[in-house]
C-alpha cells in the first residue's frame, strides 16, 4: 500500500485530551505527529468522519497545543486525525523538538 502522507511524521509520546461527537472529554496519547495530522492511541476511537477537538499537553514547553480535525482512519490502537485547524507554531515546535531528539 502506498503512503499518502505529504508531511513527515515524527514519533512523540504526548498526553491528549480530546472531544469527539459525544461531547465528552476523553484521554489518549499522541504517538506521532506531522504538520498534517496525528495518531491518537485510545480505546475510545471516534468513528471515521467524526470531528475532533484536541489539546496536547507539552510538558517540555509548559503549555497546551490545540488542534482540530477529522478522523480519517481507526484501528484497534486508536485513530488517525487529519488537521483542519491547529496551533501551527506549537505543532512546528513539537516536530522540531522531537526531530532533534532523534538526531
Amino acid at each position: 500500500m502506498r503512503d499518502k502522507r505529504i508531511h513527515e511524521r515524527v514519533p512523540v509520546d504526548l498526553p491528549v485530551l480530546y472531544q469527539g461527537n459525544t461531547r465528552s472529554y476523553l484521554n489518549g496519547r499522541a504517538l506521532d505527529i506531522s504538520k498534517g495530522g496525528m495518531f491518537i492511541q485510545t480505546d475510545k476511537a471516534q468513528k471515521e468522519g467524526s470531528y475532533i477537538l484536541a489539546d496536547l499537553d507539552v510538558e517540555a514547553l509548559g503549555k497546551i497545543i490545540w488542534a482540530q480535525g477529522w478522523v480519517v482512519r481507526t484501528t484497534r490502537q486508536g485513530m488517525a486525525i487529519a488537521f483542519t485547524r491547529l496551533d501551527a507554531k506549537g505543532i512546528d515546535t513539537i516536530i522540531l523538538m522531537n526531530r532533534s531528539l532523534r538526531a
